[in-house]
Order: structure tokens, then sequence, then C-alpha cells
């Protein structure tokens, strides 16, 4: 059956449409009345369908037509709900009747007979409510409704995004903010140092940048101070939570079942008399802050609270409590407004094409000097409008004029309404799908790419996996700037990333998402309308007793994400008929009796229970036939049950590394596509062996640890059988010398994209015949020049992170016209910078350059950077294990003159190990 796919703007109506295709199959032998109705159901459904995705892209409908919108919206809902139960009953009226022959035959039969009754009774109403809406319709006009054909560019994540939100932070007006801030807390040289603690509240309106500001801040002088932390507070804080953060930051034990009290109590004890800097981010209210300011004792001579907020009383009561300074930010000026506009377009951030000028001055002149709507305005112009003075100008007209009073409010909005409204509506639905997630919350790729999938919000192109589609979505959506890469690591390939969204962007999404009956987030949050129900729930809150009717509300729940600990409402599960995605991660107090007869969850797609004290599947999680995502990392749970072999369609598993396979039937499942943390050392022989026929899996994290066993020469097979199929991604961890791929004679993996493995003993020669290896991250015991010979001609490697051991001795030369392709560099371990030099011609595509380095005496910096013509990017780390500080200066000096001489002047950045 083709996929369904749900979208916020029609509801699941392409899902019925097909659905209801199905329902006509000669297999389900329904009568010829029932059929007739279905046929008429297809027919005025497919129609009003169209209609549904020209009424998503008018931003302003009237009340009418909005009224009709949504009643059509919600009956696909209902309709989708009663073809799901209607193919359950028919396919367990197959299964009906015991005992002989003619006995079971009859009781099928019966069976059968009685559901077609019912299914015939439901149809009927359901007909009966389509017609209703369909005369309703026909008496409203709705000439001259244009939709919108846009597509979306299915590209990876441009790194300039990344990159962005960084130069951002460092650039673009904030140095002179970052350095007024920084006098204003640190006492110069000359000046006794502080005897009382130093509060500075930065107050702006949204999407000004006082989280950027008080981040650069921060990092600038945290190196300064014994103790550190940085916690966001936002709008409905848990406090508890805030307080467990800070403990975790700052080196004070802490432990959940432990109240405000005593956390507070432990916090005053540690940080007493000691120099600390905290940052408190984004807070709205004066109450929170007298509990954080408990915490944060006056008595830790030269301290420093760094409070962030909207609000200019509660920046006031912050700093009365503990006597500092208000910062009153202010928009960028005219000038940083325009080199913050160009670096996202034009990737420079002078160069603005003359013709294109005015045109440029206007829009900027409407987003005034807000640094948000400047990134998502020039992300928007640069993903999606051509560059001419004609196509520019209707976009400045599209970008309302702020109303008197309000200017900030109405600029954001106006300049998210444009972005949102210029997505495909796939991509819409994707993205209002994030208001599911709290505040300030770090978004897992993996997790919200997952559940996507499993709410039906994904369609695959010909040969593409419904992960890729939804990570191209994913890419889209970051390099639209709507939502910010976070913790973004450039190394790591597929592996785990993550995002954030922006407060402001997210207050849009959720008033979007109740706007449309979405998502309902808590349950004191009421449906917008008596007569709507609760299709998506998010509890983000603390349960308040009867403040709304599970019993009404979990027959129609389709998708329940919790982030509280929720769990004694889940209880009995059976009671969620229709759900596609359960989410109960870090739902601690969750019990194995809590999973009790999810069998008959007969639409779960996606199930979490990472983080809780699961220690058992029950024996029913075999029959939950569409479930296409199992994620149980960091859960209590060892063995998986030997049913879990029957879930063909399971495509994501997520296990714990100390995670037990049954030993028989793994090779059943064939839907496999991804599996992380699969320990070999845990599994029978015969897992490891029948891993090897998951011929669909292209995703594959390993972990080995111990001594060397049997069982890493099976797996060694296996994965070679794995690479002849669609294998692209493999992650290789171990506690020793890895035992695999060593073997000269081994068949190459040519298909693999991404290889990283931990440790080898030394580089296999076939290594340079992956042609398609975009990313290496290896650490190796021995490498020599061949080693880098070979490297240095991959043709599609792109990204390098090679470490060593034990501090590297050897030399490492980069010849002219060696690794042409590649972007990022990072080399770690070297005993000295001068083992590593860049010849003329060398790596000319190279963005970033990361070395980690031991400090010695005689530590040099002749690199010969100045030849590698692309580079924006240096860090340095450094490794000081005999605390030579004159050697550190000397490095630093001279890197830093190298950098600035070079013609791209790339920023710099050092850092000392472990610090």
């Amino acid at each position: 059956m083709e996929r369904a796919i749900v979208s916020a703007a029609t509801g699941a109506m392409s899902s019925v449409l097909t659905k209801l295709g199905e329902l006509l199959h000669e297999k389900y032998k329904l009568a010829k009345g029932v059929r007739k109705d279905i046929e008429f159901l297809r027919s005025e459904l497919s129609v009003m369908n169209d209609l549904l995705y020209v009424l998503a892209d008018v931003e302003e409908l009237d009340a009418l037509n909005k009224g009709w919108k949504d009643r059509v919206r919600e009956l696909a809902y209902d309709v989708e709900d009663c073809i799901d139960h209607s193919m359950a009953q028919l396919g367990s009226a197959g299964d009906a009747g015991k005992g002989g022959f003619f006995g079971a035959k009859l009781a099928r039969k019966l069976k059968k007979t009685r559901v077609s009754l019912q299914i015939a009774h439901q149809i009927q109403e359901l007909k009966a409510r389509v017609v209703e809406e369909s005369e309703r319709q026909k008496r409203y006009k709705l000439d001259g409704l244009v939709g919108c054909n846009s597509n979306a560019c299915r590209n990876k994540v441009d790194l300039r995004m990344c990159a962005l939100w960084e130069e951002t932070e460092k650039l673009v007006g904030l140095d002179g903010p970052r350095d007024e801030i920084i006098r204003l807390l640190m006492p110069a040289e000359r000046e006794e140092p502080s005897q009382q603690v130093r509060t500075v509240s930065i107050v702006g309106c949204a999407g000004l940048g006082k989280t950027t500001l008080a981040n650069q801040v921060y990092q600038k002088i945290q190196g300064h101070f014994k103790c550190k932390a940085f916690v966001s507070v936002s709008q409905n804080p848990h406090m508890k939570d805030v307080l467990m953060k800070i403990c975790s930051q700052v080196g004070a034990t802490a432990d959940m079942a432990e109240d405000e009290l005593i956390l507070i109590g432990k916090l005053r004890g540690l940080l007493q008399h000691k120099r600390y800097i905290v940052v408190v981010d984004d807070i709205w209210h004066s109450d929170p802050w007298k509990i954080i300011g408990q915490a944060l004792v006056k008595t830790s001579p030269g301290s420093i609270i760094i409070v962030t907020t909207r609000l200019k009383d509660v920046a006031k009561s912050c700093c009365s409590s503990h006597g500092g300074r208000v910062y009153d930010m202010k928009p960028l000026d005219g000038n940083d407004s325009r080199r913050l506009f160009c670096k996202r377009i034009f990737d420079s951030e002078e160069k603005c094409p003359e013709e294109l000028e005015r045109a440029s001055e206007d829009i900027l002149k409407k987003c005034d000097g807000i640094p948000l709507a400047i990134i998502l305005i020039s992300s928007f112009l640069a993903s999606d409008v051509p560059q001419s003075p004609d196509h520019w100008n209707k976009v400045k007209e599209s970008i309302n004029s702020p109303l008197p009073g309000n200017k900030y409010v109405e600029t954001m909005k106006s300049v998210l309404s444009l972005s949102y409204f210029n997505l495909p509506c796939h991509l819409r639905t994707c993205l209002l799908y994030l208001s599911s997630f709290p505040e300030d919350y770090e978004i897992d790729r993996d997790r919200l790419v997952s559940k996507w999938i499993a709410e039906g919000f994904v369609n695959a192109e010909p040969g593409e996996s419904l992960y890729e589609a939804g990570l191209s979505y994913f890419n889209v959506l970051i390099n639209r700037s709507l939502i910010q890469p976070w913790k973004w690591n450039e190394w790591d390939g597929v592996q785990k990333q993550s995002c954030r969204v922006h407060d402001v962007i997210l207050s849009f999404l959720v008033s979007k998402s109740v706007e449309e009956n979405f998502l309902t987030l808590d349950p004191s949050g009421l449906p917008p309308s008596l007569h709507s129900k609760v299709r998506r729930l998010s509890v983000q809150n603390s349960y308040q007793e009867n403040a709304i009717s599970w019993m009404s509300i979990k027959p129609h729940v389709r998708s329940l994400a919790c982030f509280v600990d929720f769990s004694k409402e889940l209880h009995p599960l059976k009671e969620f008929e229709v759900v596609r995605v359960l989410d109960l991660n870090n739902c601690t107090s969750l019990r194995n009796d809590h999973l009790a007869n999810i069998e008959v969850l007969l639409q779960l797609r996606y199930l979490s229970i990472r983080g809780t004290r699961v220690s058992e599947l029950p024996e029913g999680i075999g029959h939950v036939q569409h479930l296409e995502t199992l994620d149980i990392g960091n859960s209590f749970l060892g063995q998986l049950p030997s049913t879990i072999v029957l879930l063909e369609k399971l495509a994501r598993l997520f296990v714990n590394e100390g995670t037990e396979f049954p030993a028989e039937g793994f090779s059943k499942m064939k839907g496999l596509e991804q599996l992380t943390d699969f320990n070999i050392r845990m599994q029978p022989l015969s897992v490891i062996e029948e891993l090897g026929q998951l011929t669909n899996l292209r995703i594959l994290t390993v972990f080995g640890y111990g001594d060397i066993c049997e069982g890493w020469g099976i797996f060694t097979s296996s994965l070679h059988a794995l690479c002849s199929h669609k294998l692209l991604h493999v992650r290789i961890e171990a506690s020793g010398p890895t035992p695999i791929l060593m073997d000269s004679s081994s068949p190459p993996l040519h298909s693999l994209q991404t290889l990283t493995i931990f440790d080898i003993s030394s580089f296999p020669i076939w290594m340079g015949s992956l042609v398609k290896l975009e990313l290496l991250r290896v650490q190796t015991e021995q490498f020599t020049p061949e080693d880098l010979r070979m490297l240095g001609g991959m043709q599609a490697l792109e990204t390098l992170d090679l470490r060593f051991e034990d501090s590297y001795t050897g030399p490492l030369t980069i010849r002219r016209h060696e690794f042409q392709s590649l972007k990022l560099f990072r080399v770690s371990c070297l005993s000295h910078v001068n083992q590593l030099q860049f010849m003329p011609g060398s790596m000319p595509n190279l963005k970033h350059l990361w070395i980690e380095l031991y400090i010695t005496m005689n530590s040099h910096s002749d690199l010969g950077i100045q030849h590698l013509a692309s580079l924006t990017k240096v860090n340095v780390m450094y490794i000081n294990s005999h605390g030579h500080s004159g050697g550190v200066e000397d490095l630093e000096a001279k890197i830093r003159s190298l950098v600035d001489a070079h013609p791209n002047r790339p920023t710099l950045s050092f850092s000392e190990w472990g610090r």
C-alpha cells in the first residue's frame, strides 16, 4: 500500500484517500452497497483535499472558509480512525474461531458478517457528514485563490548556516557590547579584585541577541573562575530542574529525589568563598530569581552573575537583590545590519550587487536592526528568491510595516509569516511539529526525524529511504534559519546532531498549531473549539489534577510526548486506541507494567522509553506490526524478548550498550535501516552472524569493549556482507586495538560514505579504494607517510578527523594537489606543531582546520597555512601536561601572527584540553 501522508493543512485526508482505496480490495469482501458508499467518499474527499491545499496557502481566511476548513480537516482524522479500526476488525475476524474445522469456519463467517454490518453503519454516518460539508462548501465562493508551487531543495546542511550563528555571535555588532559588559564585571589589572558579587542584567526585545551576547561574555571570561554554569529558565520553569543543572555544571552532587531547599543548601555550601560565574538566561518573572538568588551566595568575592530578560522590571529586580547594573541592549545599526545580511546571502560582509542595493536597504529598514529578523529574511532570500530587483522588491512589499508602539513584535510576526507561508506544505507541517518541544529544549535530530516519519509527514523519492527524506527536510529548515544548529559536530557525519528553536519562532509555531488544532500543549490546555478533539498532546508542565478529562482525550490522541514524568496517567495503555507516537523519554517512574497490553496499539509506529527504569519489554511487542522506531537507550533493559524479531517493519532500533538480542531469528528483521549501540561482546555468535543478512541496514554503530573475542571475526564477515548491499555509515568503538578491517586481503567496503573507527593498530592498505567515502574519523597506533599519501588521493573525502594513540613524532607534510575535496581537517595528539606542514596547492577547499597538540619547550608554528586558500576558521587545542606557560604564550603569538597575515583573516580560537 502506498504510504499515507499526513499534513497540518489537510489533516489525514491524503492518508484517508489511500486507505479507502485499500478497503475496496477484494480481500475484504464488503457488500456492494458499502463499496459504493466508499467510492462516493473517495470522490468527494478527493475534491475537498484539493480545496484544503488551496486554502492552506491563504494567510488570512474569512470566518466561514476557516470554519469549513477546520471541520473537514477534523473529519479526515475521524474517517482515518474509523478505517483503521475497521481494517483491524476485518483482520481479526479472519483469525476467529477455535475447535474443529467447520466450527472455526462458521465462527469466522459470523464474526466477519457482524463486523461488515458495523462497518456499513459507520460508513453511512461518515457519508452523511461528508455530504453535509460538501453542500456547505458549494455555498462558498473561493475564486482567485492560488496555491504555492515552491519546491524544497533536497540538499545537505549549508555549512555557512552552522557558521553563521557563530559568526553572528563573534563578529556582527556584538564585540563592542561584549567588551563593555566585561568592563562592568571584571576589574582592570591595576584595581583590587572585587570583594562582592557583581551582577549585570541584559534586557531587550525578542530576537535582539541577548542570549548570544551573554554567551560571548561567558566564553570570554569563564577561564578566570573556579565554578561556572549557564542555564536557561524560560517562561514556565521547573525550578528543581534549573537547580539540578546548576549543580551538575558547578560540580555539586545532586539527586532528583532531593527537594529545592536541599539543592539550594548544596549550592550555597559549594559556592561559599569560591569565585563563580553563572549565566541565568531568559528569565520572565521575579519569583524564579528569588529561588536562584538564594543559591548564588553573596559571600563569594569576585563572582559574577549575568541575567538576560525581555522585561525591565525583572532586570531591575535581579540587580537590586545582588547589586548590579542593567544593560539595555540596542538593535544593530545600519552598517552591522548590512554586514549580517550580506554574510548569509553572498558569503561576504561587504559584497552586494549594485542593482540590489536599493532593495536590500529597504528590506533591512523593515527589519529594524533585529538580528533574528535579518537572519530569517536573508536565509529566505538565499534559498528561494532569484537575485533580481523585481523579486526582491516583491519580498519587501510582503513585509508589513510595523505598527506604532509595538514595532518589534509586528516586524518579527511579518517576517516569520513570510518565511512560513513560502515553505511547501509538507515542510510547514514538519516545522509546526517543533511546537511539541518545550522552550530552550535541545532537540535530537534522529528523534525528530523518526517522529516525523511515524506521524506520516515524510514522503520519500524513488530509491530514497524515509530517513534520508526526513533528513533532507531537517537540513532545509536549518538552511532557512527556522531551526538553529545546536551542539553541531561537524566531524560526526550522520551521528547524533541536535537543534533548538528560537523562542520567538516557537511562540509563532505554537500559535499556528493551536489555530489548526494541530497540537495541544499540556493537560490543562483545551482544544481551540468544543467540537475539536485532541489529536496530538505535548505534556510540558506539572500535571494538574482533574484539569482535563483523560477519558475523552485518549481515544483520539495520535501522538503523546511527555517532557515531565507523567507515567501514572498512561495506565492503562490500551485506551490510546489510535496512537502513532509514544515519546516517554526520561519518564523515570515508568514501570514494566505500564507497557502491558501494548499489542493492542495496532497503529503504534514510534516508541521511546529512553532514560526510563523499564527493565523488560512485554512479549506482546512483537505484535505491534507497524512499529518503525524503538528507542530503549539509557534504560534498564538488558534482554530483548524473543518476539522482537517479528517486527519486520522496524527500521530504527536504538539500544543500550548492554542489550542482548535473542539467539534466534535476528535475520528476520529485514526492515532495519539503523542500529545503534550494538555491543558485539553481549551477543550470541548466531546474532552477529545473522547481522550480515540485514540487507537494508544503512547506519550501524558498534561497541566491542573487552578482550579480543571470536565475535570480532564473525562481525568482520557480516560487515563486508552488509557493505555489498546498502550500508553507508559505520561507527566502531573498542577499548583496545580493533581486530577488524586489518587484513589486507579483505575486500574494500566500497559503498561507505562515512567511517568512524577507534582503535586500529595500523591503516589497511585498501583504505584508499573507498571511492565514496566523504567522512573519515580514525584513531590509530601507527601512521606512515604512505598512509597520508593514500588518504590524500581520496577524491570524495570532505572531512578527516585523524587521531593518534600517543603523541605523534613523524612528519605530516601535505603536498600539492592532495586532499582536493577536503573542507574540514582535524589532527590530534601531535607532539610538535612543526610536524604539520601545508605545501603550496594543498587542500585548496579547506575551510576549517583543527589542531590538537602537546606543548613542549621547543614547539614551533611554521604551518604553511598561508597556502590554504579557502581557510576561514582555525582551532588550536593544546595539552600542557608539563606546565610550559612560556611555550603556550609563544605558540599563541606565532600562530596568531600567521592567521593575521592570511588574506582571508580566518577566525582563530585557542583552548586547553580539559578546560
